[in-house]
């Protein structure tokens, strides 16, 4: 499980060479647009909008059991890296399930992104209502363009979309199967997020900005995180160094473990040798101090 940055086959001397910059160039002009065109968040929800029926796509069962997968697929992935993770706890002398850098990177990308930049920094601070709650699609809440501070709305925020936040974050994937799979799983994960994102659209519960911002903030930070974890010479040995760590941690946990019920015997121990009840002999019946 190998993740490689292919950054020598863009040409020399062009921002396609820097990645990271140019996703933070992209999301950047997003931004930009969706600022100073407003009327175009409007314009696509209102494909999707019925007069007197809101947002149809709401109540189609199919649209929303992919939504359901878009949603458990992520989840199921945090569940096995932690699941890895617990294991090599468990079990220190062997091998991780996954290789350390790699429950590292998607942990962090997971935490930093989705949970911190999403939901913990942008949806507290920009009071934007969800399409399916302004009044130009039946709601009583007012339009409020991307990135705007400052309003008085505090429920049920639309930006930026964390379920295209997460499936974004799904993306790097690719870089992590054989080299012959790697264009296929991106343009699968790609297609995946971008109708994740369509489908929120369809639902009134996001606008366009929405999930085009949410999807470059996320590839930003993890373009980032992979040049961290990947990119810098000398992290080649960081997989080893982890390793070691999280053998040396488990064989302290255990150590520990064993320690904490040492003393909890001990002290039960020390406990029931001192009881007075203990102590005392057992009192005699009638019928015994007869014979």
């Amino acid at each position: 499980m190998v993740y490689v940055i292919d950054a020598a086959r863009a040409p020399r001397g062009t921002v396609a060479e820097k990645p990271l910059l140019l996703a933070t160039l992209v999301t950047l002009s997003l931004s930009a647009f969706f600022v100073s065109f407003p009327a175009v968040d409007l314009a696509v929800s209102q494909f999707f909008y019925v007069e007197g029926q809101g947002f149809p796509a709401t109540k189609m069962t199919a649209l929303n059991t992919f939504r359901a997968f878009g949603q458990y697929f992520p989840l199921a992935l945090t569940i096995v890296l932690v699941i890895g993770l617990v294991l090599k706890l468990i079990y220190p002398s062997r091998a991780s399930l996954f290789p350390p850098r790699f429950t590292l990177y998607f942990s962090s990308l997971f935490l930093l992104g989705p949970a911190l930049t999403v939901n913990g920094i942008l949806k507290p601070l920009i009071d934007r209502p969800r399409p399916r709650n302004i009044i130009d699609f039946g709601g009583t809440e007012h339009f409020i363009h991307a990135w705007a501070l400052g309003g008085d709305y505090f429920d049920d925020r639309s930006f930026v979309s964390g379920e295209a936040a997460v499936v974004t974050c799904l993306i790097p994937l690719a870089f992590f199967v054989p080299v012959v799979w790697r264009r296929c799983v991106f343009c699968l994960l790609s297609v995946f997020a971008a109708l994740t994102a369509l489908n929120r659209i369809a639902f009134g519960a996001h606008f366009l900005s929405d999930v085009l911002i949410a999807s470059g903030l996320m590839a930003m930070l993890s373009i980032a995180l992979g040049h961290l974890f990947y990119g810098r010479p000398g992290v080649q040995s960081c997989d080893i160094k982890l390793e070691a760590a999280l053998t040396d941690f488990g064989y302290r946990l255990h150590a520990a473990r064993r320690r904490a019920i040492a003393r909890v015997l001990d002290a039960v121990t020390s406990r029931l040798s001192l009881s007075p009840a203990l102590l005392q002999p057992a009192p005699s019946t009638k019928a015994e101090r007869q014979n």
